[in-house]
């Protein structure tokens, strides 16, 4: 280091040392990343809390919060289902029929034709995944529009269900321990609560811990690009479209172990929240992409301010309301932060 004159001159070349940032201005950034990040989080405490308050005599009780997490496990799963096309920058609008087919086929294997409960499960599954092959390949190799083609082949899917059950609810004995798979509890927590928690967190790990993971995560974000950098676009989007399958095939099976029967239109009604939570979730935890973490959280979420509501004296069509308002606010919220994570980057 030179000097002259005392004062000390810097080598040629180097950059200068940018001024420390301010520590308020650093307090408020951090405060700030922190509710976009775990604001969906202190909503849900807000929640619990208020109706907590208003009802306090029924809302806060283990009972209620195991129906809730019980009874949410479908949509949970079919949330999930969701959520993996979305990762890609495709929709697959036929998870619900698929919910309904793997019900109708599940129920009625056992019930009607008398099958072994593990190949009717397999073969439930098994349908499902087919109808993500034919929801991938219809995307990938004739580069038909996700939303348009999953809306075509779910209505097959659901003319299908329909012929097969004769349009009817499928009821009968069904072996307890079955039905036990999604009826029963481990320390007081319902077991298909677990079974959503181990979907999501493999989910969790395959996006945020493998190269697949962020693949599909690159190729949502601008697929050109990544197909410029070497990533099979094609072949992760047709992946994804199978695993929602498979996740829709599993969520129908949950449905019969908890009804004990199936009902051809039943995943209909599963759609929308599922949807919802699946966006609301993309503004949480990782704010502007969709993840499995967020998107469990939005689904109980959604789930116990109807239940608050209902408690308070709400009419039966709050739900419809709740879930289609909660789905506008995340697809604004799931915009904006998508745009401020691109201008960040």
């Amino acid at each position: 280091m030179n000097t002259t004159g005392g004062t000390t001159r810097r080598p040629q070349g180097l950059p200068a040392a940018s001024p420390p940032e301010p520590e308020p201005h650093r307090a408020r950034q951090l405060a700030a990343e922190g509710l976009n990040r775990y604001g969906l989080l202190l909503v849900f405490a807000v929640v619990l809390i208020l109706f907590s308050a208003l009802r306090p005599s029924t809302f806060p009780t283990l009972g209620n919060f195991q129906s809730i997490s019980s009874t949410q496990g479908v949509v949970a799963l079919l949330a999930l289902a969701a959520m993996l096309p979305l990762v890609v920058g495709q929709f697959d609008v036929s998870i619900g029929f698929q919910l309904g087919l793997s019900q109708t086929l599940c129920a009625g294997l056992i019930i009607k034709s008398g099958w072994p409960v593990g190949l009717a499960i397999a073969a439930a599954v098994l349908a499902c995944c087919v109808v993500g092959v034919c929801n991938g390949l219809l995307v990938t190799r004739l580069r038909l529009p996700s939303f348009i083609a999953t809306l075509g082949v779910g209505t097959v899917v659901l003319g299908l269900t329909q012929l097969y059950g004769s349009d009817e609810t499928i009821s009968g004995v069904l072996p307890s321990w079955f039905t036990g798979l999604g009826r029963n509890y481990v320390a007081e927590v319902p077991l298909p609560f677990i079974y959503v928690l181990a979907a999501a967190a493999v989910l969790w790990i395959a996006f945020e811990y493998t190269a697949w993971g962020r693949e599909s995560l690159a190729t949502g974000g601008n697929p050109k690009a990544a197909l410029l950098a070497g990533v099979r676009t094609d072949r992760l989007t047709f992946q994804c479209f199978v695993a929602a399958g498979l996740l829709s095939g599993l969520a129908g099976v949950l449905s019969v172990t908890i009804l004990g029967a199936s009902a051809p239109t039943v995943g209909l009604g599963e759609l929308l929240p599922a949807y919802a939570a699946a966006f609301l979730g993309a503004t949480a935890i990782r704010p502007g992409r969709f993840n499995a973490i967020g998107t469990v959280v939005a689904v109980y979420l959604l789930a116990t301010g109807i239940t608050g509501l209902q408690m308070l004296g709400a009419e039966y069509y709050v739900q419809q309301l709740f879930n289609g308002g909660a789905l506008l606010i995340a697809l604004t919220l799931s915009s904006l932060a998508a745009g401020r994570s691109r201008a960040a980057a």
